[in-house]
């Protein structure tokens, strides 16, 4: 693994746990700011309109400016943003600081995964299903955090806290890296011209819908059961550990995966495998089945994200950065929709039966992959 890979990775754990953090402190924070449910889909609306800016504009800039000051800057300002965020007393003020946050903090995994493409183009799959991985993990180790402080008796604030030390020990360790500038692409293509592209276009409307049945569905996974349920607060957010260990094993099993199956084919079974999965986990009764089969669901999701990026990235490897502001650009517009359309689901008929908007658009991509997976059958003769 090269430096410069390794800093893309952490990069990305760091961001997508601090993404990982609101999930599972979400029944605390509801109860400790005297919020609604509606109220604190908000917050993951803020986060993701943050990202739209922060990502799209960070992957940009860094195919042009220098690259450690934009690195660095946006891993400090991040964990002033956290760190502030610990300290905040009110409902606005929380929900602009995760805004702000979000604006500094979300570059970081953008940046990190264009530099990287950049530098190992050829490794396009693996280390993106590595990044990815990462990202899980970062995921993965969030929930279990805000279950220790929550275990020891500490409100929803001090992870924020913990995690803004990580950001600044990371933010100094980039400023003392050498990262390479980004090399001139001999033709450099504007984003109106790579949004015409119908490969970038298809991959970016999927990535959208991709969020609602990733993020749409493990947000509100603790406050499920903790409410729907009546799991304690700190099972509530280990069950969401599960799901999460499910993505990770589905990301790490794609090499292995893609040396038997083209990747259109393994992209229609993970839907395939998400949407059998969810309808189960809503149908059967019980916290034990339904924390099982959220382990199962996470096992088919996890592979989507990293193959629809690799499919869309590769159409303008010399412009790394500005195709991965373009792609990412469709996670945080998919960010900022279905959380909150989620949340207001379950403010009016309960996170339940709001699960089944998440079945639906398993479904619908499901359907669009069978008909990217006929139409490369159909290219190859």
């Amino acid at each position: 693994m090269s430096r410069m890979s390794a800093l893309a990775f952490a990069s990305n754990f760091l961001w997508v746990m601090v993404i990982g953090l609101l999930g599972p402190s979400l029944p605390a924070i509801v109860a400790g700011l005297g919020i609604t449910y509606s109220q604190a889909g908000l917050f993951f609306t803020l986060l993701s309109l943050g990202s739209l800016f922060g990502a799209s504009l960070g992957a940009w800039a860094s195919d042009r400016a220098p690259r450690n000051a934009l690195y660095a800057g946006c891993c400090l300002c991040l964990a002033a943003g956290l760190g502030l965020a610990g300290f905040m007393p009110g409902y606005a003020a929380v929900a602009l600081l995760v805004f702000l946050f979000s604006v500094a903090g979300s570059p970081l995994g953008s940046i990190g995964q264009s530099i990287m493409l950049g530098l190992a183009p050829e490794r396009r799959e693996r280390n993106l299903s590595l990044f990815t991985t990462f990202g899980a993990l970062g995921s993965f180790v969030a929930p279990i955090l805000v279950s220790a402080n929550f275990a020891a008796g500490l409100a929803w604030r001090f992870p924020f806290l913990e995690t803004a030390a990580l950001a600044l020990a990371l933010g100094i360790v980039i400023l003392a890296a050498r990262i390479p500038p980004a090399g001139a692409p001999r033709a450099r293509v504007n984003a109106l011209a790579m949004l015409s592209n119908q490969r970038v276009l298809a991959t970016g409307v999927m990535i959208f819908f991709s969020v609602a049945i990733d993020i749409g569905f493990v947000y509100w996974l603790a406050e499920y059961f903790a409410a729907e349920l009546g799991v304690s607060l700190r099972l509530a957010s280990s069950v969401v550990g599960v799901y999460l260990v499910g993505i990770i094993s589905g990301r790490l099993a794609i090499p292995l995966a893609l040396k038997r199956l083209r990747p259109e084919t393994l992209l229609s079974a993970s839907l395939t495998l998400s949407l059998a999965s969810i309808l189960a986990f809503i149908l059967v009764p019980g916290p034990g089945a339904k924390a099982v089969l959220g382990g199962v669901y996470g096992l088919g999701v996890g592979p989507v994200f990293p193959l629809l990026m690799s499919r869309g990235t590769r159409e303008f490897p010399e412009q790394s950065g500005a195709v991965t502001g373009i792609l990412f650009a469709g996670i945080s517009l998919g960010g900022m929709v279905f959380p909150l359309a989620v949340g207001a689901l379950a403010q009016n008929v309960g996170i339940a039966r709001s699960y089944w908007f998440c079945a639906a658009a398993a479904a619908g991509l499901l359907v669009a992959a069978a008909l990217l997976a006929r139409r490369a059958r159909t290219a190859r003769g």
